[in-house]
């Protein structure tokens, strides 16, 4: 009780959370979110009118609970005004828009990725107002590498919804995208795009792009190119486009991805530079205020020159409001100024609540704050080495105790030798940082540059082997997966058992392990599950077939591409506790395509071999799976083979899937389109 009544902005909070999160489930009536408003307001101002000295203690709560209905409602209002304001018009509309980039371009594989504010449609003859925002990915050639921010185009194209999750367990990137405020994606080849102005205005997210890419070329222009380029960039300037997926396997396997993502980290270095070299400012109540002025100056600075990302932009609101505190000498509420940078965010945009990069560096720097005395406290060195050794010990267990549900949540692994990786990341990326600022402080003088941007070469050079060198040793990364229920219940249990260790009260004690327990019993029934099912699944792949078949904890897989399959199955298979996948090529119960798979009998066609084959007898199967991209002539096949359903994947256009859906229904056959529906699931235990 003490901890919510010295943090006024943690008890805000938590109803405000509970609104946002209450919005993605439940659609409330208009009228049902004002009379919440009314009830909160009533409850706020009833207190008031009661004279009665004893009436007012006795009925104290109507205001608190006045409050946190506010704050509830009001999250519900800020979260469906910006559902409305990411509405995207004319969609599935073809014609020619005038859109607005407002990113530089992000080089692709195969095309240039672009996101921009769509201005006009030209529809009846005439431009019409539109609004929406969308990402374009244009052919890759030499005019779209030119492309810059604030460059208006001219395009002919059909916006399109971003595809939902079509996968069990896969990303959803129709949610992704919406709570980025980007509601459709097209791709547009070269010859149907044309610049035709610039937006001249002012714009800081504009002028910080270019402070960006002048401080790039700053790095290149000492020859930093490659990974270490790429590992600088991301370090130092939050410019992530030129990470290689190789690169960032080995961050992620290794426990390092924190520090490729300006954030906390970064900024306190900035602080913690900027503070020290402000320390004279120390003397009267004045300089004092004059110091922490111009803290927040420079961290905002710092902000403007990495692109005003939303990663930097939390950490440096967190730091500006405990400069503030600071120089108020209030520094024993560390815990309300975090609090307090959260609410401003999400009142700023609610939908930062459901950013990873916005749970992580939140969940790192509070299990730090909290965690990390107490660590600290089971040893006391006696000489600095020692002190230093400990203390960063100390500090990367604290962060690793607060991030491990999201890490194992989202990403599925949990790098067993995070305590290696930080004892080296975290001094070695300090260094880059110092010798980034140094570098570009000294830019312009000839000889000094050239040595300390030599430095900084070999230091990244340094800092990527390494990391490599760990991801190498053997059992780097140990693949655990937590659902939705688990990570909610291992959260609770590291809240009850925290606050066990202060209060020493036995509810706590009780609810923390019996959470821990209720997390141990999910994962049992996940495997006593997967012992037990019996499945076929036909998962949407881009231009591959992909079926899966699972007997309890045998994962044999028939693919066409295993790399993609592996891609987009991997999270489904290590939530469902299956081993690593056997792919088909041929064994006793497979071959050439024809399985007999728990009583059924199965062909997938990936290639046209009924083509021109006719049969007396057509041959009677259970499912006829069409895909690799197969433009059969489906009244052929239908001569040879006799399905009592057909099931067409991705790969089959729309065109060809549309025309087996109708000889279908003429003939009375079972029809499914993964393209339509998503992934097909047949569980044979049911």
């Amino acid at each position: 009780m003490d901890f919510l009544q010295r943090t006024p902005f943690f008890r805000l909070l938590l109803p405000f959370i509970a609104g946002i999160i209450t919005y993605q489930y439940v659609e409330l009536m208009h009228w049902s979110l004002y009379a919440l408003f009314l009830i909160s307001l009533f409850l706020i101002l009833f207190p008031f009118f009661i004279q009665i000295p004893d009436r007012q203690f006795q009925f104290r709560w109507l205001f608190g609970s006045g409050i946190f209905l506010f704050m509830f409602a009001l999250a519900l209002f800020l979260s469906g005004k910006l559902e409305k304001e990411n509405v995207f018009d004319h969609l599935h509309q073809k014609g020619i828009y005038r859109v607005e980039l407002t990113s530089a371009p992000i080089e692709k594989t195969k095309s240039y990725l672009c996101k921009v504010t769509v201005l006009q449609f030209f529809g009846s003859a005439s431009w019409k107002p539109a609004r929406g925002k969308a990402i374009l990915y244009l052919q890759k050639d030499n005019a779209a590498s030119k492309l810059l921010f604030g460059d208006r185009l001219m395009v002919e194209t059909e916006f399109t919804a971003p595809e939902k999750v079509q996968n069990p367990d896969g990303f959803d990137y129709a949610a992704y995208l919406k709570r980025q405020g980007v509601g459709a994606t097209c791709y547009i080849p070269s010859h149907r795009w044309k610049v035709t102005d610039r937006n001249e205005a002012f714009s800081i997210r504009r002028e910080a792009d270019k402070c960006q890419n002048y401080l790039l070329n700053v790095y290149r222009k000492f020859n930093i190119e490659g990974d270490e380029f790429a590992v600088l960039a991301a370090l130092t300037l939050g410019y992530t486009d030129d990470l290689q997926p190789d690169l960032r396997a080995s961050y992620s396997a290794t426990g390092a991805m924190h520090i490729l993502s300006v954030s906390g980290m970064h900024v306190g270095v900035v602080y913690v530079v900027i503070a020290f070299l402000l320390g004279f400012l120390n003397k009267s109540r004045r300089q004092k205020i004059l110091r922490t002025l111009f803290i927040m100056l420079f961290l905002w600075a710092y902000a403007f020159l990495t692109g005003l990302s939303a990663a930097v932009i939390r950490a440096t609101l967190m730091f500006t409001f405990v400069a503030f505190a600071t120089s108020f000498e209030r520094k024993s509420q560390i815990y309300n100024t975090i609090f307090m940078s959260i609410l401003a965010m999400l009142l700023y945009n609610p939908n930062f609540l459901y950013d990873v990069g916005f749970q992580l560096s939140y969940a790192a720097v509070l299990s730090i704050i909290f965690f990390q005395p107490i660590i600290n406290k089971l040893y006391t060195p006696n000489n600095k080495l020692t002190r230093f050794t400990w203390e960063l010990f100390s500090v990367s267990l604290a962060a690793q105790l607060g991030t491990a549900p999201f890490t194992l949540y989202y990403f599925q692994q949990f790098p067993n030798y995070f305590l290696i990786t930080n004892f080296i990341a975290i001094p070695l990326s300090s260094v880059i940082i110092y010798l980034a600022m140094a570098l570009l402080m000294v830019s312009f003088i000839p000889y000094l540059s050239v040595f300390v941007g030599y430095l900084l070469k070999w230091s990244l050079w340094l800092l990527n082997f390494l990391i490599v060198w760990i991801q190498n040793l053997p059992n780097s990364v140990s693949h655990i997966s937590l659902d939705t229920k688990q990570t909610t219940v291992f959260f609770i249990a590291i809240f009850c058992l925290s606050g066990y260790y202060y209060s020493r009260k036995f509810t706590p004690l009780f609810i923390g392990l019996l959470s821990l327990l209720l997390t141990s019993l999910f994962n049992l029934h996940a495997n006593f599950q997967t012992l037990t099912s019996k499945r076929m699944i036909v998962f949407a792949g881009q231009n591959n077939t992909h079926v899966n078949f699972i007997n309890r904890n045998q994962n044999y897989v028939f693919s066409t591409d295993s790399i993609e399959a592996t891609r987009i199955a991997k999270s489904f298979w290590q939530n469902q506790k299956l081993g690593n996948p056997h792919f088909l090529h041929e064994n006793n119960w497979f071959s050439d395509g024809f399985a007999s798979f728990e009583g059924s009998r199965i062909l997938i066609m990936t290639q046209d071999f009924l083509k021109k084959k006719t049969t007396s007898t057509p041959l009677k199967i259970d499912y006829l799976i069409i895909g690799k991209g197969l433009k059969p002539k489906i009244d052929q096949v239908l001569e040879c083979v006799q399905p009592r359903k057909i099931i067409v994947d991705k790969s089959v256009s729309k065109w060809y899937t549309d025309n087996i859906k109708q000889a279908c229904a003429v003939r009375k056959i079972g029809f499914y389109s993964v393209r339509e529906n998503g992934a097909y699931i047949l569980n044979f235990t049911d």
